[in-house]
């Protein structure tokens, strides 16, 4: 007799219907609005949880939704989905064979296609990027300047892998990709490419002429994916020179050509009002405190708090400088 399905609990896995795992899914697809009865108490929640860490031999696993999750999050939990694939994958034959689960047959169906598994080598090797840019805003005191210095090298990166194609560098995951899927000792065993044609047998786009899997999963997937991140990032850095300039208020000045460089952006941009050298004439005078008076051992965050707070006079004293800092804020 089939024991207790260790995706959805039940004794034994009943179908979709008596499927607690595949009422889970449901749930949460539909979003809070979809709250019933029938949702999964927290205790049945957590066995799920500690089954999954078991077999992943994690810690702490925590089901966030995708809007909770941020760069570093996900790449953590890409990172652990690669290097376990071939025993996550087990584990859901295992389920679909011992206890008949339909959530392990759906999720089986769907993870051992070349598309889903070309999609996670591909985020293995685009949110490093992501993830190491994103570090840059974790620190408690936040370099406007390496924000600046780190957004186009990130995109580089990006635009580096999607010109690759199917020549992707040394050491990448998608360069490994082709040998995993072959190799009987990793994911071979898995039939991915009978999957992957199964899928386009059921479906209504199949292969363009001359075209294999992969060539399909550049134009489809990963094409679309890396041009839609470019756009986002380009859309979210937009003001680059703006946020680098800022870089001015640093406890460690630049040169005074570099600093004279950086007053000229914010001055066009915030002080459209006023002659350029104000805000220059200003910091000749600021900049005295920051190397030898009252900002000396200050960082930056802390210099732009106290010049931009009303509670100070540093605000009247300096004017313009102030200005550049309510316009940005």
């Amino acid at each position: 007799m089939a024991g207790p399905c260790r995706l959805c609990s039940a004794s034994p896995c009943a179908g979709m219907s008596g499927c607690h795992g595949g009422s889970a899914l449901h749930e949460d697809l539909q979003g809070p609005s979809a709250a019933a009865p029938s949702i999964l108490s927290q205790q049945r929640r957590t066995a799920v949880l500690t089954a999954a860490s078991e077999l992943l031999g994690l810690k702490d696993l925590k089901v966030k939704e995708v809007k909770d999750t941020r760069w570093l999050s996900q790449h953590q939990a890409i990172q652990t989905l690669q290097r376990h694939l071939p025993a996550v994958l087990a584990a859901l034959a295992e389920e679909i064979q011992q206890n008949k689960c339909p959530t392990a047959k759906g999720l089986y169906a769907f993870c051992s296609t070349f598309r889903f598994v070309a999609a996670v080598y591909l985020q293995a090797d685009v949110l490093p990027h992501l993830a190491c840019l994103s570090k840059v805003f974790q620190r408690k005191m936040v370099n406007f300047l390496a924000i600046k210095e780190q957004v186009p090298i990130t995109m580089a990166a990006l635009r580096v892998i999607k010109d690759a194609g199917n020549q992707q560098p040394p050491g990448s995951f998608l360069a490994q990709l082709h040998q995993d899927l072959d190799n009987p000792a990793y994911l071979g065993g898995f039939n991915i490419a009978s999957h992957e044609e199964e899928r386009d047998r059921r479906g209504s786009v199949g292969l363009q002429d001359g075209e294999d899997f992969w060539s399909r999963f550049q134009r489809q997937v990963m094409e679309p994916y890396l041009d839609g991140l470019l756009r986002s990032l380009e859309r979210r850095f937009e003001n680059l020179d703006i946020l680098g300039a800022f870089h001015v208020f640093g406890a460690a000045t630049e040169s005074d050509t570099r600093n004279a460089e950086y007053l000229r952006i914010l001055s066009r941009k915030f002080l459209t009002q006023q002659p350029e050298n104000v805000a220059l004439q200003e910091w000749s005078s600021f900049k005295l405190h920051v190397l030898h008076g009252a900002f000396k051992n200050m960082d930056q965050l802390n210099i732009l708090k106290t010049l931009a707070s009303q509670h100070d006079e540093w605000c009247q004293l300096y004017p313009s400088l102030n200005l550049c800092l309510e316009g940005w804020g």
